[in-house]
């Protein structure tokens, strides 16, 4: 099966046969052989080749006959467009809204407009959706964009264009980015959530809130008159009955942004996975044309949007919440205000001071029906680590402090030492076990990482092997 495909290209009666004279075939049959081999016949290396080919002999100018068929190499165009073996690539746009006349382009495989729709930068828009043309450049509909490269004037296009004097925010400055020059962030905040839960918060204050139940982490708070997008991270916990039939250790069991109208829900151990408006959908995804991406990046579930939110989970143990710098003072929930001040991260939804952490964090509770939880525990209520364990847990905790080990070069960008606390506390309530040990290394790793820190080898066949 595999000859006969790739046996197309060189097939003197087959959809190539005019084209054996202007491009030499056998090449791409043995390409095409050798790459089918080498997956282990997955057809998507078959129709690489035949695609390569094709696109050899169009450019010289050979007829191709139709080779794709609804089951095989079945071509799929985005939407409102259609296949074609030999288009002209003289399309109408929506900046020309016509063909151009005399068009002498080679004629090429691609995805062609339907009937009523036209080209809008690379999609297909009915003809209502079009954008907008200024001072020669055009501009996709609701693209915002600042003329000048000064970002003195912000300008909108909703099938007509408007403009209005216009200045970066606190925290911004105008810059490129991308390729794009606009209001950039200065700077970041970043909050982590590891273990039993321990949190550091945005201002690098840290604190332990060991509830169970459903909790707004960080959301945009405050942002009326700005133009900063509104999100919000909610984290649901449990014990972490993996450890132990009656553990002590708390744990994330979900995760849930909510994003330009979305609602992404990551879930512990559900790798490679994530519900997406109450749809279960495979990884990597891409939203609103790329403004959400989701992804893996190594041990982590990555959400990212394209204003600069950065959410990652490893669906175990650790969390990680990345504001970028224009929402100083604009984020609110556990992970605090990211105003610059470790003092008043206590804040309760109505801007007053809690006086404990747990009516603290009991007020960044979200209800959830019939969920039966507890909001931490207080004083002598709440499990300790006796001298003891301690002592015998402390050393291969220690590897996070040591000033020649291998996170020396984070210490001067996150202090080790809440980390060491948390590894100690985590490991002791787990009797020992050598996963909490490894997860509470690998998350001041991760957090030493997202700071650019870059760290030595930590593991070893004895100790945390992967």
């Amino acid at each position: 099966m595999t000859n006969k495909y790739c046996g197309l290209i060189s097939d003197q009666t087959g959809p190539f046969r005019d084209c054996h004279s202007k491009v030499e075939p056998m090449g791409f049959v043995q390409d095409c052989l050798y790459d089918v081999c080498l997956y282990q016949g997955n057809t998507n290396m078959q129709c690489n080749s035949l695609t390569a080919y094709t696109a050899a002999c169009q450019e010289k100018g050979a007829m191709v006959y139709s080779w794709r068929s609804d089951t095989f190499c079945d071509a799929q165009c985005p939407a409102n467009s259609h296949y074609r073996l030999c288009a002209q690539g003289c399309s109408a746009t929506c900046q020309s809204r016509s063909a151009p006349t005399g068009c002498e382009a080679l004629c090429k495989e691609e995805c062609v407009c339907d009937a009523g729709f036209l080209l809008s930068g690379d999609q297909c828009v009915h003809l209502s959706q079009c954008g907008c043309l200024h001072e020669g450049r055009y501009y996709k509909n609701g693209q915002v964009f600042y003329p000048n490269g000064l970002c003195q004037q912000e300008c909108t296009c909703n099938g007509t264009m408007k403009c209005q004097n216009f200045s970066c925010g606190p925290n911004e400055k105008c810059e490129v980015k991308n390729g794009v020059r606009a209001c950039q962030p200065v700077g970041k905040g970043v909050c982590s959530i590891s273990g039993d839960p321990h949190y550091n918060t945005f201002d690098n204050s840290t604190y332990d809130f060991q509830g169970t139940c459903t909790y707004t982490a960080a959301q945009g708070c405050h942002l009326e008159g700005t133009h900063l997008n509104p999100f919000s991270v909610v984290v649901e916990n449990e014990k972490w009955y993996a450890m132990s039939s009656a553990p002590k250790v708390s744990v994330a069991k979900l995760l849930a942004v909510e994003v330009y109208g979305n609602i992404l829900i990551l879930r512990r151990n559900q790798i490679g996975m994530i519900m997406v408006n109450g749809v279960l959908t495979n990884l990597p995804l891409s939203l609103y044309n790329g403004a959400v991406q989701i992804y893996q990046d190594g041990s982590n579930d990555v959400i990212l949007t394209d204003f600069g939110l950065r959410v990652t989970y490893d669906l175990v143990y650790h969390v990680t919440i990345t504001v970028p710098g224009n929402y100083r003072g604009k984020t609110c929930g556990l992970c605090g205000n990211f105003n610059g001040n470790k003092n008043d991260e206590f804040l309760l939804p109505g801007g007053q001071m809690a006086k404990h952490v747990n009516s603290f964090g009991a007020a960044w509770k979200v209800s959830m029906p019939g969920v039966v939880c507890e909001d931490g525990c207080s004083g002598d209520f709440c499990p300790k680590c006796n001298s003891k364990k301690k002592a015998m847990f402390g050393a291969d905790c220690g590897i996070i402090t040591d000033p020649k080990g291998p996170f020396a070069a984070c210490h001067h960008e996150i202090d080790p030492a809440s980390y060491f606390r948390d590894c100690l506390f985590d490991v002791c309530m787990a009797e020992g076990e050598h996963n909490m040990l490894c997860h509470s290394v690998a998350a001041y790793m991760l957090d030493c990482q997202d700071f650019g820190v870059k760290i030595e080898s930590w593991r070893s066949p004895t100790f945390c092997r992967e």
